[in-house]
């Protein structure tokens, strides 16, 4: 099965009181005009929204925690505003996965080559960020290795195409 492409996004409770765990609760409500010019401040991640297509999958990672979910984009990129920055987008309400156990960091650093295809490990700076088709691949296995009840929810998730 060929993949879609992916995008690390990262939320934080320090910064605000939002949590993933909000939108998984409710994604049809939390999942519409995701983003905006008051919580997506950085070029670098206005660069990776302009980018985004209906149907990529969003890796829902939490500060702190770790990877807690999947989701898929309902949109493309956007601008909040016309003519100002793609700052926005949707996210589907389903499919959606909501991990048992989250990913931790620490086990993402320690994947080969993590530093080139998760690129949140290299720029810290912004929300939004890439993930190559073979970053993406590792993680997937450390879902499944990690998550072991979940394999046919994430296997329904990724033939999941809205």
């Amino acid at each position: 099965m060929r993949l879609p492409r992916a995008w690390w996004v990262v939320a934080s409770a320090a910064a605000s009181d939002w949590h993933w765990r909000d939108f998984f609760r409710d994604p049809a409500e939390e999942g519409r005009n995701w983003g905006g010019r008051e919580w997506i401040r950085s070029p670098l991640s206005w660069a990776r929204i302009r980018e985004m297509r209906r149907g990529d999958i969003v890796v829902a990672y939490q500060a702190g925690e770790g990877v807690i979910g999947l989701a898929r984009l309902a949109s493309d990129g956007y601008p909040e505003v016309p003519g100002g920055p793609y700052d926005t987008f949707d996210l589907a309400p389903a499919p959606v996965l909501l991990l048992h156990e989250p990913i931790p960091l620490a086990l993402i650093r320690q994947l080969p080559g993590s530093r080139s295809h998760f690129e949140f490990l290299r720029l810290h700076h912004g929300t939004v960020f890439r993930i190559t088709p073979e970053g993406l691949e590792a993680l997937l296995r450390l879902i499944r290795a990690l998550n072991p009840e979940q394999a046919a929810d994430l296997d329904a998730f990724l033939r999941g195409y809205n």
